[in-house]
């Protein structure tokens, strides 16, 4: 027997045994740990263990949806290891940001590699051409199927043909995986380096700093970001949590922890049958308790992003600034399944923001009712859809060249995806509002403080 299937069958079997424990407070455990090995043995058609696993398990959590939880999930074992990835914010790679771009589209290095990767090392280079992947074309891949060659475990050999812009001749490139770390602090824009640039071009003295998620680095990354652009002068901050979904509810409580005075109330989860589960208060120990903030939110600003801007709101922390958020006002805890093989994504409590209101947004709920993170008075700025998605190919652009080099724009037609991003460069006069707003209002506190 295969050693996967042989873990699969000990699962089931701790499973049958556990609900054989409980069949006295519970016969339906009992029951469906007899319905299972029934199947397993005796049914006509054969099922494999895990496709019976999986169905069981997505069965149950399609009957929380129907009750109205919409956010609990099971998460089978194929994709188990990108979501953990993305907590983690660590995967094994050579830190190169890859699109296909041209006619006919090709597999193309995207701004500067990482510094001190393996591709940094190996001269790899801003739009260089990645022919093949240990053997295998890239023609005709899509970018999954190359995501799961280009990365492995770190210490494996990776072998890549590729062609540098303006040599004939493809060139073979060795490199070792490496761990490559997963920024989710990012600035307004690319640096020539590969690195960000967080200081406004029409204000120095403000920096935007972005929270794209909610992971297990990302409070120390902010609090080495926010150290290091203080120490260099920047006087203001505008935290942008647009189109951040969340994560994890303690990256979100350190966060607020470093932005607050002592004894101010973060958030508080309750369980079922509204029972309080745990309040968090701010420690006091913040370093940047008296930094001037600015908040930017947006439809796509949800869970943990709501958390933020709701307790930064409520204490008189910082204006909000943008669009109502999502509005998800549960916590899900992540459950290993199949020893960590699998994960049950499951809702165990609701939040309540500083001023006790769960900002959660029910089925059917009309634009009336008081749900999600709105912003404060008067600094509601709502964008049309062009300019939705006008933002959304501005920012693609800043995010991986900071200014696409010229020798790019002149390769023609490219994919559709990838057409939108670099003909956005032609959208040099975009106007980030949202954006505008937020630092006018930080440069009249500035200014304001200068003058008294």
């Amino acid at each position: 027997m295969p050693q996967r299937n042989f873990v699969i069958l000990l699962v089931a079997l701790a499973a049958a045994f556990a609900c054989y424990v409980r069949g006295e407070q519970d016969p339906y455990a009992r029951y469906v740990a007899r319905s299972f090995g029934e199947i397993e043995s005796g049914a006509l058609v054969r099922v494999p263990n895990e496709e019976l696993f999986n169905s069981a398990l997505e069965a149950m959590v399609d009957l929380l949806h129907q009750r109205g939880d919409e956010h609990s999930q099971f998460i089978p074992s194929d994709d188990a290891d990108s979501y953990q990835t993305e907590m983690r914010q660590q995967f094994g790679g050579i830190g190169v940001r890859i699109r296909f771009l041209g006619n006919p589209p090709e597999l193309t290095v995207v701004g500067a590699p990482n510094r001190g990767s393996p591709a940094a090392r190996a001269d790899i280079r801003a739009n260089d051409r990645l022919l093949k992947i240990d053997g295998q074309s890239t023609v005709d891949m899509n970018m999954t199927e190359v995501l799961h060659l280009m990365r492995g475990q770190p210490g494996e050999m990776l072998k890549l043909l590729i062609r540098h812009t303006n040599v004939d001749h493809p060139e073979v490139k060795e490199l070792v995986r490496e761990v490559i770390t997963v920024d989710s602090i990012l600035g307004d824009r690319r640096s020539a380096d590969g690195g960000w640039e967080y200081r406004l071009q029409s204000d120095p003295r403000i920096a935007q700093v972005r929270v794209t998620t909610f992971g297990n680095k990302t409070a120390d990354e902010l609090e080495h970001v926010l150290t290091r652009l203080t120490s260099e002068g920047v006087e203001a901050v505008v935290l942008d949590l647009r189109d951040d979904a969340g994560g994890s509810l303690d990256a979100a409580v350190a966060i607020c922890d470093m932005l607050l005075p002592g004894r101010k109330q973060i958030v508080e989860t309750r369980g079922r049958d509204d029972v309080l589960d745990q309040q968090y208060v701010s420690s006091g120990r913040g370093k940047f308790a008296k930094l001037p903030l600015a908040v930017l939110v947006n439809s796509g600003s949800a869970s943990a992003s709501e958390i933020v801007a709701a307790c930064l709101q409520d204490n008189d922390r910082a204006v909000v600034f943008g669009e109502r958020s999502y509005g998800k006002g549960t916590v899900q805890k992540l459950i290993p399944v199949e020893s960590g093989h699998s994960l049950l994504k499951l809702t165990s409590a609701k939040y309540r923001r500083p001023n006790g209101k769960n900002i959660q947004r029910m089925p059917n709920a009309n634009g009336q009712e008081d749900w999600g993170v709105s912003p404060n008075s008067g600094r509601e700025v709502p964008l049309s859809d062009d300019e939705v998605k006008a933002y959304k190919r501005y920012r693609s652009v800043r995010d991986l060249w900071g200014e696409p080099p010229q020798e790019l724009l002149a390769d023609g037609d490219t994919e559709e995806s990838d057409a939108n991003v670099v003909d956005s460069v032609a959208e040099a006069d975009f106007v980030d509002r949202p954006l505008d707003a937020a630092r006018e209002y930080l440069q009249s506190i500035l200014d304001g403080k200068k003058s008294a």
